[in-house]
């Protein structure tokens, strides 16, 4: 059924971005699997490496979904490599595409990113480096990077990017509805087990009263942390937006508004006021994008949609979630978003810049920090006792100095950049497009970094795929030798 509405929306699409183009081009021969969607001339498909499609596929499958093996009972005995499956599905196809003759090219913003890995690798060699955590740290973050060197060559057209935005939407959904779920029904949705990692206190706190007396927990969607499906219902609603003024057809615009509502109801639900703001930061970046693009009518129907959409959402989940709802986001009003988050996250930014710069402006080496050090560190090792690393920017700090901030930071910002240059194309409607939803999806990411270590998880590993998948659908390199024999 997914695939159904997948390929029936980018029809739409197709179809809508068809009555905008006005230069003809060369049909390509086709060379597909699948039944074949109504086109014009110059949106023409591309033949596609059965080999590429496959990854792909599985790829985001256990990005988005491979977290449900948790409900199974009993899987927190194995959590370790649930958890690490995303990890492997971003490392894993680099041998593959290494491998390729034609290679293509990558995005500026691999370059610094190789220079921030090399950096990295480079403190292995620092005086206070936890050896084991250190050498895992630098696998794990080639693994979040990894998609940034491959994904150019896998996503060869603006299509094929339009349907994986489609079906990326259409997993955050499926994490979003259940979330929704585990609230009308918890007994039946919810996970048989929480993550172990978490202590029962901290757990009881990831709790509230609702409106009819009974217990609420944080929604996790399709994980087994509280509040995890929170990240699923902020994408889902930015990501929404992005595709919702993109089709004609009337079953489609209403099942995209719902599932826009559902995001934001279960952000609300699960009480993460910053991934509400991210939201909101997203669905403003698809506005201003989408005025670059000079298409104002449809600039006044996002505001429109997006804040009746807001409002509406709220009334359902406070309806749910009674005074916990009511007080937590009505406190944004008065105090001010700003505010808060100086309140909250604020003092993290002042302690990096401040106290830990002055301690650590090289790093203060690897395995210090995160998962890694929780996984792989060595608690005898008093010399390098571990540090918390509350936002990314103090992670950057502990695992490379200030040089790191300007690495990552500058391949971040060199990203982004090309985001906002390709989203002005207005020669070619269908890729400006689809580089609006990866700008969405790209500012919520690093939105996300101030208030928690995004790179350093799935979020991380979703920007730099989509910031391969754009580079390489504006490439074009179909027009040369698709894909060359390793």
């Amino acid at each position: 059924m997914a695939d159904d509405f997948s390929l029936g929306i980018d029809a739409s699409f197709a179809d809508a971005s068809s009555r905008r183009r006005r230069r003809p081009a060369r049909k390509a021969k086709l060379v597909a699997t699948e039944p074949l969607l109504d086109l014009d001339e110059q949106a023409t498909e591309v033949a596609e490496d059965p080999i590429s499609a496959r990854i792909i596929n599985v790829f985001l499958v256990l990005q988005f979904l491979g977290g449900a093996l948790l409900f199974i009972p009993g899987a927190q005995l194995f959590r370790g490599p649930v958890r690490a499956l995303p990890y492997l599905s971003s490392l894993a196809p680099l041998a593959y595409y290494l491998s390729l003759r034609d290679r293509g090219s990558k995005p500026v913003a691999a370059g610094l990113v190789t220079a921030s890995l090399l950096l990295l690798a480079l403190n292995l060699l620092h005086p206070s480096t936890q050896l084991w955590a250190g050498i895992a740290q630098c696998i794990f973050q080639l693994s979040i990077a990894a998609p940034v060197f491959w994904a150019s060559t896998a996503v060869r057209s603006p299509r094929a990017l339009h349907r994986l935005l489609i079906l990326i939407f259409l997993f955050n959904v499926a994490g979003a509805v259940m979330g929704i779920l585990q609230v009308y029904d918890p007994d039946r949705f919810l996970p048989a087990q929480f993550s172990q990692q978490l202590r029962d206190d901290y757990l009881s706190s990831l709790s509230y009263i609702g409106n009819d007396g009974r217990v609420i927990t944080r929604p996790p969607g399709l994980s087994d942390v509280p509040g995890g499906a929170a990240v699923a219902g902020g994408l889902t609603a930015a990501l929404g937006l992005c595709l919702l003024f993109r089709t004609r057809r009337a079953l489609h615009a209403a099942g995209l508004l719902a599932a826009i509502g559902v995001g934001f109801a279960v952000v609300y639900l699960t009480q993460v006021r910053s991934i509400l703001l991210m939201t909101v930061g997203a669905s403003a970046t698809i506005i201003a994008l989408t005025l670059r693009r000079r298409q104002f009518t449809r600039v006044a129907g996002l505001v429109g949609v997006s804040g009746a959409l807001l409002m509406a959402s709220f009334l359902w989940a406070s309806s749910l979630g009674g005074e916990a709802v009511d007080s937590r986001f009505l406190s944004l009003r008065g105090q001010g978003a700003l505010n808060v988050y100086q309140e909250e996250r604020g003092n993290f930014i002042a302690y990096t810049v401040g106290d830990l710069l002055d301690q650590y402006p090289l790093g203060a080496g690897l395995g210090r920090w995160g998962m890694m050090n929780a996984y792989f560190g060595d608690p005898s090792a008093y010399q390098s006792e571990p540090i918390h690393a509350e936002i990314q920017l103090t992670g950057w700090l502990l695992d490379g100095g200030f040089l790191m901030w300007f690495l990552y930071g500058g391949a971040i910002i060199t990203a982004l950049l090309m985001v906002f240059r390709i989203a002005g194309r207005r020669q070619d409607p269908e890729l400006g497009e689809a580089a609006v939803c990866v700008g969405a999806a790209a500012v919520f990411v690093v939105g996300m970094s101030f208030a928690g270590p995004a790179f350093n998880t799935q979020l991380g590993v979703l920007f730099w795929f989509l910031i391969g998948a754009l580079h390489g659908s504006e490439g074009k390199p179909w027009l040369q030798d698709p894909f060359a024999e390793p």
